[in-house]
């Protein structure tokens, strides 16, 4: 290796250790060790779970090679294919599903730019049966949680039925996420709130309801949303109460506080506070951002290549390169981040005080049953929504449930993409089942 690119790497390593953040578990969790107390292994005196702890930066630098798999002559590669067509990388990966861009199995699926104001737009991957088979069709939604985007659902819309071509799947990006637009965020954590950053979210998501025509269709609406995109929907489900029939909260963030095992270091919450996103470093890495990247992408898509299969590879290898995309467009949704979270991320405004408690800060209006799922090997804790739904069943008069998800961590959702999917189909049929 050349003297010249030794302490480049060096940086770039550096960099990602003050860089990573917690709320994803680290997005390059090869640099962290991962210790979960989950509902089977609790020790008896303590019920939570214990945050990512980073490794000491000499036993990353001692293995750049396993943490940052991707060859650098795939790296070049993708940087090369991301400058010449970026939009290309979503489409790689949505044409893994049979149905895109042309029809198979009775369905297809499109990619739509919903604008919701004069300078931004949702993209959304919408999937409709070729022969709807009613009048008042059924609407299952996803939306991702922080940092991600809608094709990181790849695994549950490539095989979720269209129970009797009576239902369209809309997979949707946040406000500047993915590849919706990415205009510059409006807000600065010096000058504004968390209501109005909040607010900011709520008015496009609405704005995107009504514009796709979901707003007056509550009763047939079926809404699943991961993580921080979780918590934006609680929010989106209190200001906006007659949206959709049930809210599914994968993992969501922002829940309750919970207890830390190590306070954050000073210099970390000093980059948290100043709203650092852990994505400009791939941003500004050039040629090495995909291999940055990789970092995260491999371990968290590894398991498409347990089976073998050339869809595995296919879908292994393009989920690599849209993360890198969606990693590497300009920063804008991302910095909402500090807003919502302390460094650690605990919650500067808990969801469960704030609404789900004898004394809520806030009366809370949202008129829908809930669904509170969490992997058995989550970091997030899942006493927040235990809590949560309680108070639902004893003080609401809608319903709610919660379950953990086997064989998964955070990203449940693809972890045990099969027990999810199945999931979802029985609650597909019981949304159907209420609307007869």
């Amino acid at each position: 290796m050349g003297s010249t690119l030794l302490p480049s790497i060096y940086r770039i390593s550096r960099s990602i250790v003050t860089s990573s953040l917690k709320l994803t578990g680290s997005f390059f969790n090869q640099t962290s060790q991962f210790k979960y107390y989950t509902t089977s292994n609790a020790p008896s005196d303590t019920s939570y779970p214990i945050q990512p702890r980073t490794i000491p930066f000499p036993k990353i630098f001692q293995n750049l090679s396993r943490i940052f798999p991707r060859p650098l002559s795939s790296s070049w590669d993708d940087y090369r294919a991301f400058k010449t067509n970026e939009a290309l990388l979503q489409e790689d990966l949505l044409s893994t599903v049979p149905f895109y861009p042309d029809s198979a199995d009775g369905k297809i699926g499109q990619i739509i730019k919903t604008p919701i104001d004069d300078e931004n737009y949702i993209n959304e991957f919408c999937i409709t049966p070729l022969n709807p088979n009613s009048d008042r069709m059924n609407h299952l939604v996803f939306i991702h949680g922080y940092g991600a985007g809608l094709g990181f659902f790849i695994k549950n819309f490539e095989t979720l039925p269209l129970l009797d071509d009576s239902w369209t799947i809309h997979v949707v990006d946040m406000p500047g996420y993915g590849f919706s637009s990415r205009k510059p965020f409006p807000f600065d954590i010096r000058k504004h709130t968390l209501s109005a950053v909040e607010q900011w979210f709520v008015d496009r998501f609405e704005l995107w309801f009504q514009k796709r025509g979901l707003a007056e269709n509550s009763d047939r609406n079926l809404l699943v949303a991961h993580s921080m995109g979780a918590y934006f929907s609680a929010l989106y489900a209190h200001r906006h109460p007659k949206r959709f029939k049930k809210l599914i909260m994968c993992s969501p963030a922002g829940v309750f506080l919970r207890k830390l095992i190590d306070e954050p270091q000073s210099w970390f919450v000093k980059l948290w506070d100043r709203n650092v996103s852990p994505f400009s470093l791939i941003r500004n890495s050039g040629r090495w951002g995909s291999k940055i990247a990789s970092a995260w992408s491999y371990r968290r898509f590894g398991r498409l290549l347990d089976d073998g299969t050339e869809l595995g590879a296919t879908q292994f290898e393009a989920l690599h390169r849209y993360s890198y995309a969606i990693f590497n467009r300009p920063g804008s949704g991302e910095y909402m981040l500090s807003f919502v979270l302390q460094c650690g991320a605990n919650p500067r405004h808990p969801l469960l005080t704030r609404f789900f408690s004898e004394q809520p800060s806030e009366e809370y209006t949202a008129d829908c049953d809930w669904l509170w799922l969490y992997g058995d090997r989550d970091w997030m804790d899942y006493h927040g929504g235990e809590l949560a739904s309680k108070f639902i069943n004893e003080h609401k008069k809608n319903s709610s449930d919660i379950k953990v998800v086997p064989d998964a961590g955070h990203h449940l959702y693809f972890d045990n993409y099969e027990y999810f999917n199945e999931l979802l189909v029985n609650e597909m049929r019981n949304v159907m089942k209420g609307a007869s």
